[in-house]
């Protein structure tokens, strides 16, 4: 299985001005332009799961509706600690399968079709890495944010990073990084092709090696 992480970073490695930041106002303040939006959904077509943060769902009210791979929705895998609130159009989302990762069980609304997969004592990613391998998934995208990244790379799990670089420095202590809080060992990557776009830079990288 392929895991690729899919990111966008301001030039001092913040992915929002603040943690719940949707996709329409990272675009308003400069973390994201229409080519941007284009080679994120171009991932997506190519992907049968996509990895992400609770804080995600938070921001927009409902995963990106767009077409995986074979033209079906691709998977979502939501990691969550507390209960998304009902009233968030992600319940009626009933086309798309998702599925709430978490350590102990949260509430789901009846008739959404929302599963509740629990990893209990497990390690998050490696948990989520192995049930997705089950099954038969080949290609997962992971969209964050910096908690989330920090498991899969922690554990060695990421193959391919595709990330937009913004051309803003925000500058905002409080501002999420791409990877937090740290990693326990450093990541090398290798560049595989870059363009260039309205100032944004748009690099993709494998991962060579860990440690």
């Amino acid at each position: 299985m392929r895991l690729i992480n899919v990111m966008a970073s301001s030039l001092d490695a913040r992915i929002g001005v603040h943690k719940r930041e949707g996709d329409d106002e990272r675009q308003s303040v400069g973390l994201s332009n229409a080519k941007d939006q284009e080679l994120l959904r171009r991932h997506m077509e190519g992907a049968e799961a996509i990895i992400v943060g609770a804080t995600s769902i938070h921001a927009n009210g409902s995963c990106l509706d767009h077409p995986g791979k074979g033209h079906k929705p691709p998977i979502w895998y939501i990691y969550a600690r507390s209960p998304i609130p009902e009233h968030y159009e992600f319940w009626k989302q009933t086309h798309i399968p998702r599925v709430i990762v978490s350590a102990n069980p949260l509430p789901l609304v009846p008739g959404s079709g929302v599963e509740n997969l629990l990893y209990r004592k497990s390690e998050p990613a490696s948990f989520i890495h192995g049930h997705m391998k089950s099954k038969g998934i080949e290609t997962a995208l992971l969209f964050g944010g910096g908690v989330v990244n920090s498991w899969f790379y922690e554990q060695g799990l990421v193959d391919q990073l595709e990330l937009t670089l913004a051309p803003i420095m925000l500058g905002k202590a409080d501002a999420p990084f791409l990877i937090a809080p740290q990693l326990s060992r450093a990541v090398q990557f290798l560049l595989v092709s870059s363009q260039v776009s309205e100032n944004f830079v748009f690099l993709s990288y494998s991962v060579a090696t860990i440690g």
